[in-house]
Order: C-alpha cells, then sequence, then structure tokens
C-alpha cells in the first residue's frame, strides 16, 4: 500500500468517526458544563497517550506565550463548540464551523501576512453569504444564541491554528493537555460533574474516551501523507455527515437555510480545494 493511499484511508476513517461527535453530544441528556467537564479531564490522559505512541520529546506543559495562546484558544473552542451544539441544531454548528479554513486565511494575512490568492477571497466572500444565510434565518430564534457560539469557536480555532502555524517548527498537540485541564476547572465550578446518569455515562465514556482521541490520532497521522487541498475536501465529510447521523436517530432535520447555506459553503471549499489540489499538481509538474 502506498503512503498516499495509507494517508487517505487514515484521514478519511478519522473524520467519519469524528462526524459522530455531534450525535453523542445530542444523546448526552446533560447540562452542557457537565459534559465539558469530562470531556476537558479526559481529554489531556488521551493526549498524552497519544505523545507516548508517537514518543515524543515536546514538553508536556506550556512553557512560553505561543503555547499558552493555544492552549486558552483551544479551551475558548471546546468550551464554545459544546455550547453552540446544545443551543443550536448540529447542522447550523458544522456549517458554520466548516468555513474555519478560510478564516484561517484572513487571519493568517492579518497575523502573519501570508496573502490569500484572489481565489481564496472569492471563496471567503462566498462562504460568508452562506454562513450569513443560515445566521438570517436563526435570528432572533431560538437557535441565534448557539449559532453566534458556533461562529465563535470557528473564530477560535481559525486563530489557534494561525498561532500554530507561526511556530511549525514545534509540536503543538501538548497544549491540548493543559487546554483539557483549564475546560475541566472552569466547568467543575459552572456545572455538576457527578450529575450524569444511566446511558450518559456510557455515551461520555463512548465521545471523551473512544471517539475524539481515535479520530484526532488518525487526523493528525493522515494529513502527514497527503496535500492539504486533499485533507481540506476530505474536512468536508464531517459537515455532510454530522448532521445525517442526528437525523437518522433523533429525527434532527436540518432547518432549509442550514441545508441552502451548507450546500453553498460545503461546493465553495470543496473547489476551493480542488483549485488548490490542481494547482500544485502543475508546480510540481
Amino acid at each position: 500500500m502506498s503512503d498516499y493511499l495509507k494517508g487517505l484511508i487514515l484521514t478519511t476513517l478519522g473524520v467519519v468517526i469524528l462526524s459522530f461527535d455531534g450525535l453523542l453530544i445530542r444523546l448526552i441528556s446533560a447540562e452542557s458544563f457537565d459534559l465539558l467537564f469530562w470531556r476537558g479531564l479526559l481529554l489531556s490522559p488521551a493526549v498524552i497517550v497519544l505523545l507516548m505512541l508517537q514518543k515524543s520529546k515536546a514538553s508536556w506543559w506550556p512553557h512560553d506565550a505561543a503555547a499558552l495562546r493555544s492552549s486558552a484558544l483551544m479551551a475558548i473552542t471546546t468550551i464554545t463548540f459544546i455550547l453552540a451544539i446544545n443551543l443550536s441544531s448540529v447542522a447550523n454548528v458544522l456549517v458554520i464551523i466548516s468555513s474555519q479554513p478560510l478564516f484561517a486565511a484572513v487571519f493568517g494575512w492579518l497575523l502573519l501576512k501570508e496573502k490569500p490568492a484572489p481565489v481564496t477571497w472569492l471563496a471567503i466572500v462566498v462562504c460568508l453569504l452562506g454562513i450569513g444565510w443560515v445566521l438570517w434565518d436563526s435570528w432572533g430564534g431560538a437557535h441565534w444564541l448557539g449559532d453566534m457560539l458556533a461562529l465563535a469557536c470557528c473564530i477560535t480555532l481559525s486563530v489557534k491554528f494561525v498561532n500554530d502555524r507561526a511556530v511549525s517548527h514545534r509540536d503543538m498537540t501538548p497544549a491540548l493537555i493543559s487546554a483539557g485541564l483549564v475546560v475541566a476547572f472552569i466547568s467543575y465550578f459552572a456545572g455538576d460533574p457527578m450529575a450524569l446518569s444511566g446511558d450518559d455515562w456510557g455515551y461520555m465514556i463512548a465521545l471523551c474516551l473512544i471517539i475524539n482521541p481515535l479520530a484526532f490520532f488518525l487526523i493528525t497521522l493522515g494529513p502527514m501523507r497527503i496535500p492539504a487541498a486533499e485533507v481540506g475536501m476530505l474536512m468536508l465529510l464531517e459537515t455532510a455527515a454530522g448532521p445525517l447521523w442526528v437525523w437518522l436517530v433523533l429525527s434532527e432535520e436540518p432547518t432549509s437555510a442550514a441545508l441552502q447555506g451548507g450546500t453553498v459553503v460545503i461546493a465553495t471549499l470543496l473547489l476551493h480545494s480542488i483549485y488548490q489540489w490542481r494547482k500544485s499538481k502543475l508546480q510540481l509538474a
């Protein structure tokens, strides 16, 4: 099996596993901060095991500004994601967050002076129109706050990736350990972690100790073997599959605005990734 095919299989499998995230969060009938406590607390040992498997020599604790920023941004991203899923539809949240690569392009331009190509600016404008359509449909409704939190999650995740790229010579994975502990610390006082009962414990263990660590492990290994543009295309599987699982299991049907705006965003990101992939192929030819 070629290295490229291994990367393709690993990344695809990781994204498919990750697409069950929203469904499991929905199945856990607990307050957001009760789930966040365990999600944060169990993230840390899962990352430590991952680092040990990779035989990483990176420090487990943040010791400079870049690592501290990465940890803080990941903590905010985690909290806003869970709150958004519980306050809005899974489809709305995943559509909004799927535009993260284009927000990262904007912040890369602002913070790292990496000027996006004209085609990327066009994709950004079109995606913002799609997201705006989803948000407009929720304005003043029950999903409005959740959609705003999803947008905040998207922005903080974008800034985190730009921050990490600025120190690309380093492995920033250990920052997830302290991020998880920060999330657990905040959630301990904001919620009641022991309030989970019955099936909630099983879903929570499956989510925090199996789904998330395994997906993260595969998505870390896969992209090392395939081009970034193809990773971007494969990540769109989560945006498409995540709402599908929730619809099939819980009958949570996406709104027409989520389907319309999501189609615009996914199609734009897909075309942009294909363009970038073909461009990289021509440059290597």
